[in-house]
């Protein structure tokens, strides 16, 4: 993540246009407002547009503003999301589910920075500096004829990918923190605090849902937690399930505990399927095969492991 918030810092104070990939709810709204506050253009607007919750017939209504009478319903001339965002930032959240009937007049406006509104033939200039998130790959869609090719490289100038949070579970620890942090301050409650134990649970978790799914687990135990202080029993099952608690004389802080954790986890969300397992883990299927016979590692069924 070190490398991914060096690359929106270089390229923050320019207009360049930046890709943002990654799977969902890693951060990449969170991401594109780092570079907006870090860019000159700080003390003008950013503008969202949530590309696939737009209705097709709204979505160039909603980017490139309409004039009076422009079809039904339009009684006074609006201004759209470009023009809003001039001198500022447009974030196209993900770009990917935007109909492709609309991506010939996005790629005109990115290309030649004019457009024109709805109902009318006047042009416009833009100079909203264009930011793109996307879960998909743009590449691939593009090949299948599903996106513009033309619009993806309009859009890759300066591409960044962030990886999810199982890929970085050294952010698990800072990121549990600052929610702990951040929703006291919400309910004007003390500061919350978590178990050593709980917190290797959501360490060693694969977390499909990233840092969104963390923020919503450390919410909800919050409320259930006693004292304001997490524990394993406030947590979801599926994040507990696999969990195995430290042999005698170990710690839930120890390096050989949070690597049976580890593998532990992996094998049981896995269904102890090896291949797959070892794919999490970035191992191979041999060395996680001896490393889970080393560690005493069996498989059990779920009412021995406790995760029910």
């Amino acid at each position: 993540m070190r490398k991914v918030f060096d690359l929106c810092e270089r390229i923050a104070h320019t207009r360049t246009t930046v890709l943002l990939s990654g799977e969902t709810g890693v951060g990449k709204e969170l991401l594109a407002r780092y570079i907006h506050r870090l860019s000159p253009r700080r003390d003008h607007p950013i503008a969202v547009f949530h590309c696939g919750a737009c209705p097709e017939s709204l979505l160039e209504s909603e980017l490139f503003g309409h004039e009076r009478g422009a079809f039904t319903g339009a009684m006074q001339p609006r201004a759209g999301l470009f023009e809003r965002a001039n001198g500022g930032t447009l974030l196209l959240d993900e770009v990917g589910d935007i109909v492709p009937a609309a991506q010939g007049k996005l790629l005109r406006v990115i290309q030649e920075r004019v457009f024109s509104r709805l109902g009318s033939t006047a042009t416009y200039e833009s100079d909203a500096r264009i930011i793109a998130s996307t879960q998909h790959d743009l590449l691939k869609l593009a090949r299948q004829g599903k996106f513009r090719e033309d619009l993806f490289y309009r859009l890759n100038v300066f591409p960044i990918h962030v990886p999810p949070l199982r890929q970085r579970r050294d952010d698990v620890v800072p990121l549990v923190n600052h929610f702990l942090d951040t929703l006291a301050r919400q309910n004007r409650s003390k500061h919350g605090s978590i178990t050593e134990e709980a917190m290797a649970i959501l360490i060693s978790y694969h977390w499909p849902g990233n840092v969104r799914q963390l923020h919503s687990v450390v919410e909800r135990a919050l409320l259930l937690a006693d004292e304001m202080t997490v524990a394993e029993p406030h947590l979801p099952s599926d994040v507990r399930g696999g969990f195995i608690t430290p042999e005698s004389g170990e710690t839930s802080t120890t390096l050989a505990y949070g690597r049976r954790l580890m593998l532990s986890r992996a094998l049981f969300e896995t269904g102890w399927d090896y291949p797959e397992a070892a794919r999490r883990l970035a191992v191979s299927v041999h060395a996680l095969r001896q490393m889970t016979a080393r560690l005493g590692l069996k498989r059990r069924s779920d009412a021995e492991r406790g995760c029910l």
